[in-house]
């Protein structure tokens, strides 16, 4: 009988194996990848299914291209609003780049909160036919849209919430934050 030793399975490793014991690791082995396989798909296959349901969705991808440009042309706008207000409020103050992001949030913030409670939109939703509602349809409250605009004082956070939506989303309409606020973005 010869002796060989299997290093790789886990249930018959290091042991002296005569060829039934031999067959019956390389066995548990194949059991042992397919398991780790299975497992595998499991976690890929959903993943999967979101890229290739959404990928050839024409009316998914305009909604979303129209949103990013929407807030695009927003945060082109809060740039230069941001930088106006520290030249003319904060006229001695030197701004480190950490600080002006911050500000910019702030006022970011500021700014999607008032316009969106009160009109339903800002200049960039505006320009391209969009408007914050709620999920029932309706105009949504004060607190529905700072809820939602939460994630705005950070741009990493916005970010952030845009992927986090894509993966756990059912209304791949809306970010993860809209979720909790009950609001959506919709065409005019």
């Amino acid at each position: 009988m010869e002796v060989v030793f299997l290093v790789s399975s886990r249930f018959c490793s290091l042991v002296p194996v005569d060829d039934r014991k031999l067959s019956f690791c390389m066995e548990e082995e194949q059991k042992m990848g397919k398991l780790q396989a299975d497992t595998i798909r499991k976690i890929v296959n959903p993943i999967r299914q979101v890229f290739n349901s959404n990928i050839h969705n024409f009316a998914f991808q305009e909604h979303w291209i129209t949103r990013f440009l929407a807030i695009g042309l927003d945060y082109i706008i809060l740039v230069f609003v941001t930088g106006l207000v520290k030249d003319l409020v904060f006229t001695d103050w030197s701004f480190s780049m950490i600080e002006y992001f911050l500000m910019m949030g702030a006022i970011s913030f500021l700014y999607f909160v008032i316009t969106e409670s009160i009109l339903g939109y800002t200049i960039g939703k505006r320009i391209f036919d969009l408007k914050v509602v709620t999920v029932n349809g309706n105009k949504p409250s004060f607190k529905k849209v700072f809820i939602r605009n939460i994630s705005k004082i950070v741009f990493v956070f916005l970010i952030l919430d845009v992927i986090g939506s894509y993966f756990t989303a059912k209304n791949l309409h809306q970010r993860y934050i809209d979720k909790i606020a009950h609001t959506t973005v919709e065409k005019l």
